[in-house]
């Protein structure tokens, strides 16, 4: 994607472009998961979320239902490949931690669930390609960068109410919706790095982005029936980690979304 990272200034037309490129490249991915399923399913997971933020960007020139019918396709895609990924992640996160907390090998549990196959292409194709249909038939190519950055404050502005309440609350909910709200923010700084503060902003989300989603991993983890047992170590050891995890992502939010969003807006559409 080294042409949205080196991009500067984004306009509508630029923005459709870049869609339609993402959603070729996501169609790839389906082609190399019989040979590279791991990697390809990853890779088209992070390309559908990218789709998602980006198409966020465009929603003035997109019409309601067919944002809505967007998004459907999108997390169809993401949902057909969850269960696969989901196995490998939570696998490779219980080896982790058997490591960290010195655990001795026959204290790590078993996963309850076994790893799903594959969806079939046809399964991945379809929705793509009337993802691809959707974005053609909008209007997002008239919009101008002003437009777009008013939507990436938006975006910024729901991310630091969702900060705010995950301050007061451990609600896995709010955590997980400001988790979508800050890779959004990651996606589109990605296409808007030229923007004040921009590299700093996407160091940052990334960062947090990925501490947040260590944080759901756990979280998951923990609802595995192995976790259940009266004496095992692993309700501790989970607990001890997510606490952790907590006070590091807390921190990295306030300085992610320091500025209050109407002087966040100034800056961005100064700039723009």
């Amino acid at each position: 994607m080294k042409q949205i990272r080196d991009s500067t200034g984004l306009e509508g037309r630029k923005l459709k472009r870049l869609l339609h490129q993402l959603c070729e490249r996501a169609q790839e991915d389906v082609r190399r998961i019989s040979v590279h399923e791991e990697s390809a399913t990853h890779q088209l997971r992070v390309r559908v979320k990218k789709m998602m933020a980006l198409l966020r960007l465009a929603r003035a020139g997109i019409e309601k239902q067919t944002f809505q019918a967007m998004g459907q396709h999108l997390r169809a895609v993401n949902k057909a490949c969850a269960g696969s990924r989901e196995h490998v992640v939570q696998s490779r996160l219980l080896d982790k931690l058997t490591g960290r907390f010195h655990l001795a090998p026959d204290q790590r549990p078993q996963l309850s669930a076994h790893p799903l196959k594959a969806p079939a292409a046809t399964e991945l194709n379809h929705p793509l390609f009337a993802v691809g249909q959707l974005i053609e038939s909008t209007c997002i190519q008239s919009l101008s960068e002003d437009q777009i950055i008013t939507e990436h404050v938006r975006c910024y502005r729901k991310g630091r109410q969702l900060m705010k309440q995950a301050c007061e609350t451990k609600d896995k909910r709010t955590l997980h919706l400001w988790r979508h709200r800050v890779k959004d923010l990651y996606f589109q700084t990605l296409v808007l790095r030229h923007l004040r503060g921009g590299p700093r902003r996407i160091r940052r989300a990334k960062r947090l982005g990925q501490l947040l989603g260590r944080d759901q991993d756990l979280a998951n983890l923990a609802a595995e029936p192995a976790f259940a047992l009266r004496r095992s170590p692993w309700v501790q050891v989970i607990h001890e980690h997510r606490d952790e995890l907590r006070e590091r992502y807390l921190s990295l939010g306030h300085r992610l979304y320091a500025a209050p969003w109407t002087r966040f807006s100034e800056k961005m559409l100064r700039d723009g």
